[in-house]
């Protein structure tokens, strides 16, 4: 007897899958909406979840963990070691401080082979605190950080992998870094790289010039810190705003006007606007899920209605409404729980291409998709099933035994509450589309303006660029260096098919690390003051790039290293810090500590060309130098116009830099238009993710659009097929075609257009939220708020069309004879 209960549901579930393959195609058309959805909604919930809770992998506690830094008041962000300790000694909010710097090393392993690699110099307490034991061997210990310390490294475990085919001896071995022995002591765990990835760590060893303050002492990447149980994030900045008013009094002259700033690993990666970021594309694909779940709704209130005779007939023999309830519920479960398992395996490999497409150089995820990720997608679908199951159970609930057994037009024939049901989710369906595609319009619309931005450059898709890096024990000096990028300029250039080539310590629109400077005949400014990027060009880089001088002369063979010392302006400098003046012969000099400050006199003034702002949407003050009349560095770009297709002249480009010398590498080889493409890496954090989001919004869109022509194209479809005798009525006194057409798109526009003008309203706020990633767009944007309509009354209109046509093709005879 106890068992009675589960007995009824075995025979309820059985019952339900009977129904479900009877009814195939409705079975195909719902695992199919509802698989997409679930995998679309699920895949998010594994993007989102990597990047804003997650963190680095392995990391204990990751939202207990804060990224620091100072902003000085010229813009730069760092702390100097001597900062860094006064704030470990006095914050009480945390747990503990770690520093963390990067620098350029030449590591030789014991094999003899030499490689130029990126190291991470961290506190010894660092892995400690965030949680992580090594792999292999130990941890760095505050032994390992005093002078005089041998020195130690730690190796990530793809660098011991690759580079040493993981030697089971490696602990123990030893290595050359920059000349000096060292000691490998660990290997950390696979896949965990901090806080960019690496190659391997050493630890901090505070040097004397480590003991400098202010903007030109050597400034940490960042501090990593670990909040106290019970402090908030806000306690945590007051606090360190004090230390720093203390700091402001003790050394005015270095610490003024110090103002911390405080980020999650979130905002790391995409800014402190992330959670907003990541939240809308989560919403996003819960509207997509609300979407399909409404179709699904619809699709099962019609379904419902073709079977309430059949209802009918079982609760006039003693079945419950509550058994009935049960079987539409077993029936959204089964349908959800096939389309969660499909989903899952959407998900899996959905997340495969995303992790592999959006790979970056400069940002470490866990993209693990784990229990967690499948205790979601299990939520998910009952959320679903529930929400699929709800417009048929409260039809269900509206049915009464009386009557419904002698007019068998009453089973088979709509109500005007179950139509007014339909209507309301399609009414739902459109709102949701229409939020969607005006996201998406303005998201596009911001990523254009950026990639289309004039950069000052005439026909970029001519101009092919590489970056080289130079090995450094090749070439040790900047005389060598100098030397290798003169031959390979004069090489370039005799190669048949090009024009001109130059080199230069960076491609335009890309960013240089600027400098203060100082004006002849002005106040000397602060270390602190503003600063301008300063850019090393070679002779003939502005006739690459196709910016004749507005007035003076460009660089040429005349601006060695032993020649007078100049420069040239571009005019945004000259109409900023020359304003109507005659900048030719006017002279200023650098303050950076690490070069010459020898005066430079102003030889000519160039039209702008974009440098510097990831944006692209104002040409920044910019200083140009001789490229020999400073330090040649270890990586340069080259710059060559053809006089041909680019592709047929870039196998010999590539062959010629080989050539030279084969240690040399050659990076992002490709013509300056492509260069121009948006690259994560190099925007700002806030907009870092705009090309993920204006690649992805588009598609959540045009899925709820088709989910919604569907749904509107069943609800239509189904009203005509349960209104064939009163189309065939209208027919037969005299309607025409036209009228028929009218009265079909009349009844199927009408939720369209309320769904529509709700959709606008609701749009309006949303789009507020995206205002952090817009570029010259506003989150009311006339053009989209235009074309989004149209594209869904257009769409809405092709849905209709098919029900149109068959509603004008019936028979009246057929049709009075079948119903009559």
């Amino acid at each position: 007897m106890k068992l009675t209960w589960l007995e009824g549901l075995f025979y309820d579930a059985r019952f339900a899958l009977r129904g479900l393959r009877r009814d195939l195609g409705f079975t195909l058309a719902a695992v199919a909406m509802l698989t997409l959805a679930i995998g679309l909604n699920v895949t998010v919930f594994a993007i989102v979840d990597a990047m804003l809770f997650r963190g680095f992998p392995y990391v204990k506690e990751n939202n207990r963990l804060l990224y620091l830094r100072n902003r000085y008041p010229s813009g730069l962000e760092g702390i100097p070691y001597p900062d860094f300790e006064d704030w470990r000694a006095q914050a009480r909010a945390f747990t503990g401080m770690a520093f963390v710097t990067g620098r350029s090393i030449t590591l030789r392993d014991s094999d003899g082979r030499s490689m130029d690699t990126q190291s991470w110099t961290v506190g010894a307490n660092t892995f400690g605190l965030l949680g992580v034991a090594p792999f292999l061997g130990r941890d760095f210990t505050p032994a390992d950080e005093r002078p005089g310390a041998a020195p130690v490294a730690i190796l990530t475990y793809s660098f011991w992998n690759t580079r040493f085919g993981k030697r089971a001896d490696i602990v123990g071995s030893t290595v050359q870094i920059n000349g000096e022995p060292a000691t490998i002591v660990g290997v950390m765990p696979e896949r965990f790289e901090f806080p960019l990835p690496t190659d391997l760590w050493t630890p901090v060893v505070p040097a004397p010039q480590m003991r400098q303050r202010g903007p030109g002492a050597p400034q940490a990447f960042m501090v990593v810190a670990r909040l106290r149980d019970g402090v908030r994030v806000r306690e945590a900045y007051t606090e360190l705003e004090t230390i720093n008013r203390r700091l402001e009094q003790a050394y005015p002259a270095t610490d003024r006007g110090l103002v911390p700033t405080l980020a999650t690993h979130a905002m790391l990666n995409s800014g402190e606007d992330a959670p907003v970021i990541w939240g809308s594309l989560w919403v996003a694909a819960w509207f997509v899920l609300l979407i399909a779940c409404a179709n699904l709704a619809n699709l099962t209130l019609v379904r419902t209605l073709g079977r309430w005779r059949d209802f009918s007939t079982r609760i006039a023999l003693g079945a419950g409404l509550g058994r009935m309830a049960l079987q539409i519920l077993l029936e959204s479960l089964t349908l959800v729980a096939v389309a969660g398992t499909l989903g899952w395996w959407v998900a899996n490999g959905s997340m495969r291409v995303w992790r592999a497409i959006t790979a970056s150089r400069f940002q470490v995820l866990d993209y693990t998709v784990d229990s967690r990720t499948l205790a979601y997608l299990v939520a998910v679908s009952i959320i679903a099933a529930v929400v699929c199951s709800l417009a048929p159970l409260a039809r269900l609930l509206q049915l009464r035994v009386s009557g419904a057994l002698n007019n068998d037009a009453r089973g088979v024939t709509q109500s005007l509450r179950s139509k007014r049901l339909a209507a309301g989710l399609v009414v739902g369906q459109m709102a949701l589309a229409i939020v969607l595609l005006s996201g998406a319009g303005i998201l596009m619309r911001s990523f254009v303006r950026i990639v289309s931005a004039g950069t000052g450059v005439r026909d970029p898709e001519h101009i092919l660029v590489g970056s080289t890096r130079l090995p450094s024990d090749a070439y040790p000096s900047a005389a060598a260096r100098l030397a290798y990028f003169n031959r390979l300029d004069k090489q370039l250039r005799s190669i048949p098919g090009i024009e001109e080539a130059s080199v230069a310590t960076n491609i335009p629109v890309y960013g240089i690390n600027p400098r203060t400077f100082e004006i002849e005949g002005r106040p000397r400014p602060l270390l602190d003051a503003e600063r301008v990027q300063f850019l090393k060009a070679g002779p003939d880089y502005f006739r690459v790039l196709g910016a004749s001088a507005v007035s003076g002369r460009d660089f040429d063979d005349r601006d060695r290293a032993s020649a007078l010392p100049v420069a040239i302006v571009n005019q945004s400098f000259a109409s900023t810090f020359w304003p109507g003046e005659e900048p030719l012969g006017k002279r200023l000099r650098s303050l950076d500590p690490n070069l010459p400050t020898e005066w430079r006199t102003v030889i000519g003034v160039v039209p702008n060309i974009m440098q510097g702002d990831a944006l692209r949407q104002r040409f920044k003050p910019l200083v140009y130098v001789p490229f020999e009349q400073e330090p040649a560095p270890r990586r340069a770009v080259f710059l060559v116009r053809t006089a041909v297709p680019p592709r047929q002249v870039a196998q010999a480009v590539r062959a010629e830099v080989r050539r030279l010398d084969p240690n040399v590498s050659l990076e992002d080889f490709d013509t300056l238009k492509a260069r121009f493409a948006f690259d994560r890496d190099y925007m700002d954090a806030q907009h870092s993710e705009l090309k993920k989001h204006a690649a992805v919004a588009p598609i959540f869109a045009v899925i709820a659009l088709l989910l919604a022509a569907i749904g509107l194209y069943a609800v239509i479809a189904h009203s005509v097929s349960q209104r064939t005798r009163e189309i065939g009525v209208r027919i037969a006194i005299g309607a025409a075609g036209r009228d028929i057409r009218r009265l079909i798109l009349r009844e199927a526009m009408a939720p369209v257009g309320a769904g529509l003008l709700l959709g606008l309203v609701a749009s309006l706020g949303v789009n507020r939220t995206l205002q952090s990633q817009l570029v010259g767009v506003s989150p009311y944007d006339p053009a989209t708020l235009i074309a989004a309509p149209v594209v869904l009354v257009t769409v809405a209109l092709l849905g209709c069309q098919t029900p149109a046509r068959r509603a004008m093709g019936i028979d009246p005879a057929v049709a009075l004879r079948h119903q009559g």
